[in-house]
């Protein structure tokens, strides 16, 4: 049996700030890559270990299903089956309504090929006359969990080590079960294995929540998302497979792949790593439109490369004609431009002579003090003004002007 192992999609993700871009094309990028794949080594099985939705309204969320749907729709037609795992990204409510939808349009006789599994579950899956189970357990929650009466004393810390403590435990009655069953069984969540480090932190029990990487069972696979850098942990069958697409610049030296193994009933024969391919980032400095251009020309791909700008300008520059020019240079300029000031008057960051209950001259004031263009600044007090105006007795603190 071939499996093809995937995680965190994030389907639908927008990056935000000033400059929005929509990452749902480069996703699409990489699912056609996964299509591919699927049909060069006929996969009998995809696996997502968890993330696969990050819109989940009405009209964006309808997208990253139908254009999952159109790159993976020909492979499912033929036979693949699909099992995922709820990830901390994923709604509950949006993956059961998909997984209703998807395993009507997409059954086999009385069983559907696709499984969204919101709940710790043992799942057997048989191709080409094999069967593999797979302990699928999604990131924990109280809900997915069945946890009553969810103690929250001691801060989120001691909350995520509770779960933590309930996660061990289903995963254990799971390797029972699977055990009864003698099939190899793959392990197949959502979670963060203790002394994983994103880029130069250690994440611990307050950041997430932390499983020891000695309470995993030996389990024939391991496959886990959540940490969106692909590494294999220790010399045994256990990855992380790493994101679908980098998300952002913090994941430049991040290369997104995914796993392809062959399982039979004695066990994994042979695991592939297959490359995806990475959208390219760029972060640039720039004092003025010169360097703009310099960096356009040394950027291989421009028109496709997702670039950062940081200004270095003297205090009270007008930078609006820059960015534009960033803009033109680089159409996938994204988030917020980064301000450096040269020469800026240093703020006291004093309180005195504030009153609590003036809001809105507390807001003036702030304006003046970090704003040092006087039209820029005129614009946003006279927003302000408008705002506490149309506020009336909601705004707190109201004071005429």
């Amino acid at each position: 049996m071939r499996i093809l192992f995937s995680t965190d999609w994030h389907l639908g993700y927008e990056m935000g700030g000033a400059n929005r871009v929509d990452r749902l094309p480069d996703q699409v990028r990489q699912l056609d890559l996964i299509a591919r794949y699927l049909e060069e080594n006929d996969v009998d099985v995809l696996a997502i270990a968890g993330d696969i939705f990050e819109a989940q309204d009405r009209g964006r969320g309808r997208a990253a299903v139908s254009a999952a749907m159109r790159a993976l729709g020909p492979a499912l037609d033929r036979g693949l089956q699909l099992v995922v795992v709820a990830g901390n990204h994923d709604r509950d409510y949006f993956m059961e309504m998909a997984n209703e939808w998807l395993g009507v349009r997409y059954a086999r006789g009385s069983d559907s090929r696709i499984t969204l599994a919101t709940r710790p579950r043992l799942l057997t899956v048989e191709a080409k006359g094999e069967r593999v189970n797979f302990a699928l357990l999604p990131f924990p929650t109280p809900a997915r969990y069945e946890i009553q009466n969810m103690d929250n004393s001691g801060g989120a810390g001691a909350r995520n080590e509770r779960l933590v403590k309930v996660f061990v435990e289903k995963m254990e009655e799971l390797r029972l079960q699977a055990e009864a069953d003698r099939l190899p069984t793959i392990l197949l969540t959502h979670i963060t294995v203790e002394g994983t480090e994103v880029g130069p932190h250690r994440l611990s029990p307050r950041d997430d929540i932390v499983v020891p990487r000695s309470t995993f069972p030996s389990f024939e696979m391991t496959v886990v998302g959540h940490i969106h850098k692909a590494e294999q942990l220790g010399n045994g069958h256990f990855y992380y497979v790493g994101v679908l697409d980098r998300m952002d610049y913090g994941e430049l030296l991040y290369e997104p792949r995914v796993l392809l193994a062959d399982i039979g009933p004695n066990g994994v024969r042979e695991v592939t790593s297959l490359a995806l391919d990475p959208t390219p980032f760029a972060a640039i400095d720039a004092e003025h439109e010169d360097d703009l251009q310099r960096a356009h020309d040394y950027v291989p791909h421009p028109g496709n490369t997702l670039v950062k700008l940081h200004l270095k300008v003297p205090y009270g520059t007008y930078t609006a004609p820059v960015i534009a020019k960033a803009r033109e240079l680089f159409p996938r300029l994204y988030g917020n431009v980064e301000h450096e000031w040269v020469g800026a008057p240093s703020v006291d960051p004093s309180v005195r002579g504030l009153d609590p209950a003036d809001v809105s001259g507390t807001i003036h004031r702030y304006l003046e003090e970090q704003v040092p263009d006087l039209v820029e600044r005129a614009e946003l007090i006279e927003l302000v003004d408008e705002l506490r105006v149309a506020a009336g007795s909601a705004w707190p603190g109201a004071t005429p002007s």
